[in-house]
């Protein structure tokens, strides 16, 4: 089955929708955001496949203003990485700023442990990527060097105050 070849005017207004999403973000209007974001993925998958950059980032997009507890976020996050990981690579800058965010919400929901594993492999593309010393680089480092941190932490209040 031949694919049909994205139109290039269609892709260009689906890019304006998609920075419509983002500037009703950046005003907190959460409803308008997500009916744009929802509106550039559906049109990218159309256009360019579910499995394009743009139709991936609209679906991070629209995970980040959608209003669902937190677990339903990390659920919809680790799959997105996984879809992401076969799609874009481990190494693409969407896939990495998703792991990022995974990595936030199990650090916000207490999965302190996991949240570093996360943190690591993010940090391992980022410095591929982008470098060692790249601002984001050096944020993923510290969030990872957090975590670990509270571990610790957590592991020494255990053992002295429950023996474990």
């Amino acid at each position: 089955m031949k694919k049909k070849k994205a139109d290039p005017r269609k892709v260009e207004v689906l890019d304006a929708c998609f920075a419509l999403g983002r500037a009703c973000n950046l005003v907190r209007d959460g409803e308008d955001a997500k009916r744009y974001f929802k509106r550039a993925k559906e049109g990218y998958e159309e256009q360019l496949g579910p499995g394009s950059e743009k139709a991936l980032q609209a679906t991070y997009s629209l995970i980040m203003s959608t209003g669902i507890s937190r677990g339903e976020k990390i659920e919809k996050y680790r799959a997105l990485v996984e879809k992401m990981v076969g799609a874009l690579g481990e190494e693409n800058i969407v896939t990495l700023m998703t792991l990022n965010s995974l990595g936030s919400r199990l650090a916000d929901n207490g999965e302190c442990e996991e949240a570093r594993k996360v943190y690591e492999r993010c940090l391992a593309g980022q410095e591929k990527v982008l470098g060692g010393e790249h601002k984001q680089t050096l944020a993923i480092r510290e969030y990872s060097r957090d975590m670990k941190r509270s571990l610790e932490k957590i592991t020494k209040e255990l053992r002295t105050v429950h023996g474990i």
